[in-house]
């Protein structure tokens, strides 16, 4: 007890030695407001070079997506392009894919979105022309060629968003955010 009581004392008398107990003409301890400013000026500067930082890192994060989609548009990809793989199967294209960079991944990516768009219009198409189609025309020669074309549009869009998956897959692999690209997620 006779230890705490003297210890309490030397610290007290260190603190008031030190200007810690001085108090102002408010009755607020002097040293204790200036530490209290230094803190506040210094979480000021912080949060100043934290917004900084942050628009740095903003501007050259835009330049990077801008420069990508710049070498995207060097590689002028087709619709040929794609179309020319809907014979491979899910392997081979990924064995196809383990040798691309990421602006050739993206850009053939943009090319099967816009293909996959088209096919679906022309999916919808047929439909409806089917449906509309008499009960009696659904036989003869321009019914048939009807829904053999729809077939054939069907068959070509579930490949497509198949293809299209595996892109997006290896994309979300590398870290590439889809949305700064203009690509959706899925196909579907």
């Amino acid at each position: 007890m006779k230890r705490t009581l003297v210890f309490m004392l030397a610290a007290t008398a260190i603190s008031a030695n030190a200007g810690l107990l001085d108090k102002d003409e408010n009755g607020n301890f002097a040293a204790m407001a200036d530490l209290s400013e230094k803190a506040d000026a210094a979480k000021v500067s912080a949060s100043n070079e934290w917004a900084k930082a942050s628009a740095i890192s903003k501007e050259t994060y835009a330049k990077a997506i801008e420069e990508t989609k710049k070498a995207m548009a060097m590689l002028n990809v087709k619709a040929e392009d794609v179309q020319a793989n809907l014979g491979l199967s899910a392997a081979d294209l990924k064995a196809q894919l383990e040798n691309f960079k990421a602006e050739k991944l993206l850009a053939y990516a943009g090319e099967y979105q816009k293909l996959l768009e088209t096919t679906k219009t022309k999916v919808a198409d047929y439909g409806a022309q089917v449906k509309e189609l008499k009960w009696t025309q659904k036989f003869t020669a321009k019914g048939r060629a009807l829904k053999g074309q729809l077939k054939d549009y069907q068959a070509q869009l579930d490949t497509l968003s198949s293809q299209y998956g595996v892109y997006i897959d290896k994309l979300k692999a590398m870290g590439i955010n889809l949305s700064d690209y203009g690509l959706e997620k899925d196909a579907e």
